[in-house]
């Protein structure tokens, strides 16, 4: 393994907490130290090991011994102490004090040396950042925020400041040099291995799939009530009520010339990448943060602002009325997402490019 776009040697990288990139991209020169509650799922691979006593040691051994590169830590909204997390002490098996040790694994980083890149990964619902978290800010060398406001100034709200942030906050030099840090980041789609197994263009019966729980959102209950109104004198918008297997909903998607996909609890959602990589064109209400390697308003992905009636009809009318278009802005999504959105390895490549710099700042000079 290289570094993207170099015949450098890959970087030894250790990601902390509950999910990984690098490590499930490039196993051999990556671990994962786990922090969260057991997985139940598939077997865990080779380079995972669970937080504790002996593995803390032996991550500050390294550490002071300068062979790790990068830390990546993945964040929690909620912090160890939270009730949703010290319930997991009384499962079965039950073994309290190693879960209780696992679960503070992630505040192992205020022991390493600051020398070593920290980026911290926040992929919560949340636009917050939690208030356990903010000294993160402070030691690591990027904050990637899956739903980082528009201002990023609102990250604090309510958590490092007890309202919005006032003006006076938002002068202090580290305040400012917390902003610099912030970047965009996605829920992406997730695969098994890369690239994308090619694809001949589905053949299309249905003009617009909406299958989502609308209790989620306002956005999703106004916006159903339209598209029912529209299904009433168009019999090609299919609303699905229903919670579907994942292979009838990836099927019915690819048959859908456009895929209704508002936001739900957070704006960046799975369905955004599902659609694409179905050739199913999405339609999104506008961009309430800022996004990372964004579908482009006409080229990948249709835009409308929920706030203005029927502007949703519209845009499906419009689209509706030009299939060649649409059918280019398909294969374009699906390109898009297989460059840019696979998860782990579109975000491994990512990572390491931001830790060679050769990744594009992105961010804002707000210490000039």
């Amino acid at each position: 393994m290289c570094l993207p776009g170099g015949d450098r040697p890959a970087p030894r990288v250790i990601e902390i907490g509950d999910f990984a990139y690098i490590a499930l991209a490039y196993p051999q020169n990556a671990t994962i130290i786990w922090t969260a509650e057991e997985s139940h799922g598939p077997p865990a691979p080779a380079n995972l090991r669970e937080f504790g006593l002996t593995e803390m040691w032996r991550l500050m051994q390294a550490a002071h011994a300068g062979k790790i590169d990068l830390i990546v830590l993945h964040v929690d909204r909620n912090p160890p102490w939270h009730w949703r997390h010290l319930r997991c002490l009384l499962h079965r098996p039950f073994r309290p004090w190693q879960r209780l040790l696992r679960m503070f694994g992630t505040f192992v980083v205020r022991l390493l040396p600051k020398k070593i890149p920290l980026f911290v990964i926040d992929t919560d619902d949340m636009r917050t950042i939690a208030r356990h978290s903010t000294y993160l800010l402070d030691r690591c060398t990027y904050y990637f925020k899956r739903e980082l406001p528009v201002d990023r100034w609102q990250v604090f709200q309510q958590t490092a400041h007890p309202e919005m942030p006032s003006t006076r906050f938002r002068r202090r030099a580290r305040n400012r040099a917390r902003i610099a840090k912030l970047r965009p980041w996605s829920i992406g789609f997730r695969t098994e291995s890369r690239p994308l197994p090619p694809a001949e263009f589905p053949d299309k019966t249905i003009d617009l799939l909406a299958a989502v729980s609308v209790n989620s959102s306002t956005v999703r209950m106004e916006g159903i009530a339209e598209l029912r109104a529209l299904s009433a004198r168009r019999p090609g918008i299919m609303i699905v009520d229903r919670r579907l297997p994942l292979d009838e909903y990836l099927r019915m998607m690819s048959q859908s010339w456009l895929t209704w996909s508002p936001e739900g609890f957070g704006w960046d959602c799975i369905r955004h990448y599902e659609a694409a990589v179905c050739q199913s064109v999405p339609v999104i209400n506008r961009s309430t943060i800022i996004r990372y390697r964004p579908f482009i308003e006409g080229t990948h992905a249709l835009h409308y602002d929920p706030d203005v009636p029927g502007g949703l009809t519209g845009v499906i009318e419009r689209a509706l009325a030009d299939l060649p278009r649409l059918r280019a802005m398909a294969i374009a999504a699906r390109e898009h997402v297989a460059r840019f959105h696979l998860m782990p390895w579109s975000y491994a490549d990512a990572l390491l490019s931001y830790l060679s710099g050769e990744q594009p700042p992105g961010g804002l000079d707000l210490m000039a």
